[in-house]
């Protein structure tokens, strides 16, 4: 592999020149300037990116903790974030923590480790000390959403509550549904929590009486099947189904169909989170879009705010989920 002292020699330089070459410092002569870039052409030099990192006690990365990737949400989450960073010429370095602590704690010593420039935190198990720990090393800090805004760092997040409330008013008020199930993520998912907050909150308010039940899966497109499958198969009517994630609605729907039931005509579903799938199966799933973009976006610019500005106060930003209606919800 070659060195930065291999294009030193062949240049006719010290190290030294060809470090601040590389670094765009100048101080040295244009035709010199040449000669070396010549070199680095010709031998193929890469700098080596780790020992500048050590050497100077940060990155150009940014550490990016979710805590599923099965969950097909977060890696169109993490292609948003991953955009907006590169853009600003940052990488990601990525840590899915499977919703396990002992992970998170492996992730987070290995992006102090890795001198990461900040962190975007997206996890149920992460702490306000472990953001104090990442702070207190100069690893500035933002939550996504699952991480609530208990803490006194910078946060983004979802009004969940009011994306439900959303889902199920649009099937009462706009389609008369009356025998809803809600089909809700584990019972200690803060989302899951809020979620059903909202869904409760339309149906104590809607025009008409409305008859609910609850089923809980773990956000997995095998769980929606299974749950709706169980329930059809008990015999209990109902019309429309309400899910916490577009994967368990997938998996629902997958369960109408082994069951002959048509959707929308018999029953009406929605689903939550806009992931693309949903525009491509039969029946198109009506949604609720948590604007993953505008996430990304946030999350990378208020970080980068707070890497530039190292004494800069925290922020918190609540974006408004919109619905999204098609085939599955459809008025017939």
């Amino acid at each position: 592999m070659t060195t930065i002292r291999d294009v030193a020699r062949e240049a006719g330089v010290s190290v030294a020149t060809v470090s601040r070459i590389i670094n765009n410092k100048g101080e040295a002569s244009p035709e010199t300037i040449a000669r070396v870039e010549q070199v680095i052409k010709r031998l193929n030099y890469k700098p080596n990116l780790l020992a500048k990192s050590l050497s100077k006690r940060t990155s150009d990365l940014i550490g990016l903790l979710v805590p599923t990737l099965n969950n097909p949400f977060f890696p169109e989450l993490v292609k948003e974030i991953e955009t907006a960073a590169n853009a600003e010429g940052y990488n990601i370095f990525l840590c899915n923590s499977d919703d396990q602590r002992s992970k998170v704690k492996y992730y987070l010593d290995s992006m102090v480790d890795h001198y990461v420039s900040g962190a975007i935190i997206n996890s149920l198990h992460v702490n306000a000390d472990d953001l104090a720990m990442l702070e207190a090393r100069g690893i500035r800090t933002i939550t996504i959403d699952r991480a609530n805004f208990e803490h006194a760092y910078s946060a983004v997040t979802v009004d969940h509550q009011l994306g439900a409330w959303k889902a199920a008013n649009h099937l009462i008020c706009d389609s008369g549904c009356s025998n809803i199930v809600f089909l809700s993520g584990p019972k200690d998912e803060k989302s899951s929590n809020d979620r059903f907050a909202g869904f409760r909150k339309a149906v104590e308010h809607a025009p008409h009486p409305v008859h609910t039940s609850i089923v809980y899966g773990d956000f997995s497109m095998e769980s929606g099947y299974h749950q709706i499958k169980q329930y059809i198969s008990s015999g209990k009517p109902f019309d429309s189904i309400v899910s916490s994630n577009d994967a368990m609605a997938i998996g629902a729907i997958h369960a109408c169909n082994e069951f002959h039931i048509r959707m929308p005509e018999q029953v009406k579903i929605v689903g939550y989170d806009n992931i693309s799938s949903g525009s491509f199966i039969t029946p198109t799933l009506t949604t609720v879009d948590q604007k993953k973009s505008e996430i990304g976006k946030i999350a990378v610019q208020e970080l980068l705010r707070l890497i530039q500005d190292k004494n800069g106060q925290s922020k918190q930003y609540n974006l408004e989920p919109d619905l999204i209606i098609r085939n599955s919800s459809a008025t017939t």
